[in-house]
């Protein structure tokens, strides 16, 4: 077996199908495109993960394997940015590890955001070293999108997106201690679409032993269908494909070109609202068993620690990107309250809140308290109610160079997080001074979770609600969502609205 560029030497590990080669590199040891499933297209296609095909020998696992398919560029982010090599052989993962031969250390897995459509755990961009020089056994996750992961599509499994993450977890317990990792001591991390899929089958796999804590960044926790609405919407957006008769007979790489072009469909209020709103017909479903129910007060069980939150801004890039920041009216804001079946004290409330500034910013608070801020909130003091080991944060810094409209926008933590604020994507939104030690604070607080379900910050608790706010100079406040909690807290003082998902009463 060759050397590889780069790498120190060469390590082996064994995993339940069959012996793996590494790369020691910079002092941790990585092992990249492991398959937890056999790939999920052919005989296999719209159906439960299947076991991987074991093999003889040592399989070479010193480069990612493909992302999920999933179209060339995604609808609400710049067009220009290219998205990730993909591949029907795209049940991967990849683990890091600081010591082979180290005993039970902690474990953190990360599921990608994406919006259900996009995104891919093959990339350095999710690089789990960082972690594992900390001490801490790092998976990376790919798993189903789109069409094929988050589509009711008939004859096929509901929720294989999720139903992969379960298998990928699956693995993680059968084969994180050959890693040197602890397989009762699982955390994982995930921000968007990453985190929404964690919510829905935290139960299960809290109950099945798979899940110790979880850290939810920026989750759009109520996008969710209900069984009846999976079917409507799916028969609509295969209509749309021109696919209803049968996808399996449209090539792949068409059927993600209609996928790309129903994406930007999307935008269109009139065509698609109430999900227009939600920016994706890609989501989980209720199934009553993988993922139970809608219900935000028990999505996280008392028994799994808790590190949730969310950005300051979550809105602002999606609403800029597709120019309704800069052209709402008082019908898209109408729309996307409808849309998020807001009531009406709760709108009366938000104009008071809102009402003197421009349109695109209430949208912008809009969007953000319904999609995010809101819900996690609600289920931070959920989660602690029930006597859950419960902690908050906000990330808040924005950059001084760039838009100053963009303000803490939806993912911007994540540069930080992994350490990529070199990286020529983020550029334009970072400036040249973001701060290296912002991303420092908030590794080590994940990991000292990981490690000791403390991020090293008070508890959330009814009477302090204290938070972590992420900022240039970073502090723990009595909860500042509150000058915003009135713009939502109408709808979560209805125990019909807040245990039903926005689209199953739409």
């Amino acid at each position: 077996m060759a050397t590889h560029e780069g790498a120190n030497r060469i390590v082996e590990a064994v995993t339940t199908a069959g012996r793996i080669a590494g790369l020691e590199t910079g002092g941790t040891l990585s092992f990249k495109g492991i398959p937890y499933a056999a790939p999920p297209f052919g005989e296999n296609r719209f159906a439960p993960p299947q076991p991987p095909q074991a093999w003889d020998g040592v399989r070479e696992a010193f480069e990612f394997g493909p992302a999920a398919p999933q179209p060339d560029t995604f609808a609400f982010a710049d067009h220009e940015t290219p998205l990730y090599p993909w591949g029907t052989d795209c049940l991967s993962l990849n683990a890091f590890t600081p010591d082979l031969g180290a005993a039970r250390l902690p474990v953190m897995v990360w599921l990608h955001p994406g919006g259900y459509v996009s995104g891919s755990a093959s990339t350095a961009r999710a690089d789990g070293s960082l972690f594992a020089r900390e001490g801490v056994v790092t998976v990376t996750v790919n798993y189903r999108l789109g069409v094929d992961g988050f589509l009711a599509v008939p004859g096929g499994t509901r929720n294989a997106g999720l139903r992969d993450i379960a298998a990928a977890l699956q693995w993680v317990r059968n084969n994180i201690h050959r890693f040197g990792g602890d397989a009762d001591a699982v955390t994982v991390f995930a921000n968007s679409a990453g985190g929404g899929a964690l919510s829905m089958i935290a139960r299960t796999a809290a109950a099945e032993g798979l899940l110790r804590r979880a850290i939810l960044q920026s989750v759009p926790l109520l996008v969710v269908t209900e069984l009846d609405e999976a079917d409507t919407l799916a028969k609509r957006v295969l209509a749309e494909l021109d696919a209803e008769t049968d996808p399996h007979s449209i090539p792949l790489p068409e059927l993600l070109r209609r996928q790309r072009a129903l994406d930007e469909r999307f935008r269109d209020a009139s065509i698609w609202n109430p999900y227009t709103y939600r920016y994706t017909p890609f989501m989980p479903a209720v199934d009553g068993t993988l993922a139970p129910d809608s219900t935000l007060r028990e999505r996280i069980p008392s028994s799994i620690d808790l590190l949730i939150g969310s950005n300051r801004d979550e809105s602002r890039s999606t609403l800029l990107r597709t120019g309704q920041f800069d052209s709402a009216t008082a019908q898209d804001l109408d729309d996307a309250e409808s849309a998020y079946l807001v009531p009406e004290a709760s709108r009366s409330a938000s104009r008071r809140l809102y009402g003197h500034l421009p349109l695109g910013e209430q949208l912008a608070e809009t969007v953000t308290n319904q999609m995010f801020r809101g819900p996690a909130v609600e289920l931070t003091r959920a989660h602690a109610a029930a006597g859950g080991n419960t902690f908050g944060y906000e990330f808040a810094w924005q950059s001084p160079a760039y838009d100053s409209r963009m303000g803490a926008s939806h993912a911007l933590e994540l540069p930080f997080l992994f350490d990529n604020l070199a990286d020529p994507i983020y550029g334009p939104q970072l400036g040249d001074s973001a701060p290296a030690e912002l991303g420092h604070a908030i590794r080590q607080s994940w990991i000292r979770f990981a490690k000791t379900g403390d991020p090293g910050w008070p508890r959330y608790d009814a009477e302090q609600r204290s938070i972590m706010v992420f900022d240039e100079s970073s502090r723990v406040e009595s909860d500042p969502r509150e000058h915003h909690r009135r713009a939502w807290d109408a709808r979560a003082a209805d125990p019909t609205a807040a245990a039903t998902s926005w689209v199953s009463s739409a």
